[in-house]
């Protein structure tokens, strides 16, 4: 899979980088025809202007006769070193000099008392400003037998106190050269580019392939390894060094790994303490009811058996519930319903309600508040539920004649409730586990006969549907206490 993948990748990028060179080229030779046309331009314009300035020198000599001689030099010279055909044409389009007119363009041109003259007005119509302007096409038609464009460069020209035939000597240089006579220079940059281009794709390839194999091998151990753990084998884990994203995958890849074999660890205890926790109190009833129909038990024994029965069926009660409620909370559809109460009250309601646990075993409970009343915002029958919970769990692990104490007080604008007991203690490797669910520090029982390990579990969903948390602190042998906190009014 990761071998098609990857070929994908590296024939996209292929396709991509030559799609982005050959873009690149194209706009890279229009820049520089572009700059090549420029560059030719501003040489003609030189040119030119040196043209006009001999033109200026042959004329105040034009009774020399080796002025005409040197000037035709001249003009043949530059056109041969720009590639080039040069005109002079004045502003009726008689040509007076020229270097050189090809065979092809002689019957486009007029013929006027032996002299050549420039069949359209556009062709040689003098600007008034002056200004030195340029083309490209094919010059009015006169070029277009060639198949090609021109570039024509225009520089005008006056000479106030020269008069031929009552008219005041005007007209304009005329430098043609064909563009693709310029293009030679574009096209010769544009040979060496495209070695480059071809070069570059080679290495750009190689680095790719590099790149992603480094990239698409990692990724391949990290699919091996999630095969390998849907199949069970959840000691698989990934290790790579480095500092890269690949390698902070890897790692929270090996975290969630971790999790979900927390989880499953979870799952199948949940699963065994569930059918442990049913299986023992329906063994019991199953047992005792048998004993009656069958007359095992005697009939002054059986109400004494019934009521271990009766028990037996609370306590399965009591789990299912439990169950359920966790159920709930888990999947979000316990709702905390708001109001402002007095925590001391629902203390003391809680205290009552365990009452004959307190007294069967003479314990010492005491309640410290702060104050008589302190109004808190929570869900009154939730908190509660807490307060029963975190004070049978008390009564369950405190000896006979040992101390209970539950204590309120305001700490910064928070109703702080703690619940202390003198008992056995949490062992420090267990207090991190105390509000799992099933989760019994007591493991042989002696002391926690009735409890399935939900209460407390229970009480830290309660609490964080309040977005409160609560804590333990404990000393082996010398007692517990928990902590939470609750919003005052």
């Amino acid at each position: 899979m990761f071998r098609s993948v990857f070929h994908k990748i590296m024939a996209i990028f292929l396709v991509v980088l030559l799609l982005c060179f050959s873009l690149a080229a194209v706009f890279f030779n229009i820049a520089i025809n572009r700059y090549v046309i420029e560059q030719r331009t501003d040489v003609l314009n030189v040119y030119g202007k040196r043209i006009l300035s001999a033109l200026d020198v042959i004329l105040d000599n034009r009774l020399d006769p080796t002025a005409s001689f040197v000037f035709q030099n001249l003009l043949e010279g530059v056109a041969n070193n720009t590639s080039s055909l040069i005109w002079i044409v004045d502003d009726r389009g008689y040509l007076f000099a020229y270097s050189s007119i090809p065979y092809q363009f002689l019957n486009k041109l007029n013929e006027v008392n032996g002299i050549l003259q420039l069949p359209d007005q556009k062709q040689y119509a003098v600007s008034e400003s002056e200004e030195i302007t340029s083309e490209i096409g094919t010059f009015h038609g006169l070029f277009e037998e060639t198949g090609m464009k021109w570039l024509t460069v225009k520089i005008p020209f006056y000479f106030h106190d020269i008069v031929i035939g009552g008219r005041e000597f005007r007209g304009n240089v005329l430098m043609h050269t064909p563009i693709p006579e310029i293009q030679k220079s574009g096209y010769t940059i544009f040979s060496l580019l495209v070695p480059a281009i071809l070069i570059s794709l080679v290495l750009s390839y190689i680095l790719v392939y590099i790149l992603s194999k480094r990239i698409i091998n990692p990724l391949k151990q990290i699919t091996d390894a999630a095969r390998r753990i849907s199949s069970g084998d959840w000691k698989t884990r990934i290790h790579l060094k480095g500092n890269d994203e690949i390698t902070v995958l890897a790692d929270s890849f090996n975290q969630m790994v971790d999790n979900l074999e927390n989880l499953e660890k979870m799952r199948r205890d949940f699963i065994a303490n569930v059918s442990h926790e049913l299986r023992t109190p329906m063994t019991s009833i199953k047992g005792f009811i048998e004993g009656i129909l069958d007359g095992t038990i005697p009939e002054d024994k059986q109400e004494y058996y019934l009521n271990i029965v009766k028990e037996e069926v609370k306590r399965l009660h009591r789990l299912v519930c439990d169950l359920l409620d966790i159920a709930r909370m888990e999947s979000g559809e316990t709702k905390v319903n708001i109001t402002e109460f007095d925590i001391c009250e629902v203390i003391r309601l809680s205290v009552i309600q365990l009452q004959q646990f307190i007294e069967e075993k003479n314990i010492n409970f005491r309640a410290n508040f702060e104050q008589e009343t302190m109004y808190v915002y929570a869900d009154k029958d939730a908190i509660q539920r807490v307060m029963i919970n975190l004070i049978h769990n008390a009564i369950k692990f405190t000896p006979e004649e040992g101390n209970i104490t539950v204590s309120v007080r305001n700490i910064k604008g928070k109703a702080e409730i703690t619940v202390s007991d003198t008992g056995q203690g949490i062992p420090a490797e267990d207090i991190p586990f105390v509000f799992d669910r099933f989760h019994k520090a007591d493991k042989s029982r002696g002391q926690d006969k009735t409890s399935v390990g939900l209460g407390l579990y229970i009480v830290k969903n309660i609490l964080k549907a309040h977005n409160e948390n609560i804590t333990v602190e404990s000393e082996y042998g010398k007692g517990t206490t928990f902590t939470f906190y609750l919003p005052l009014v």
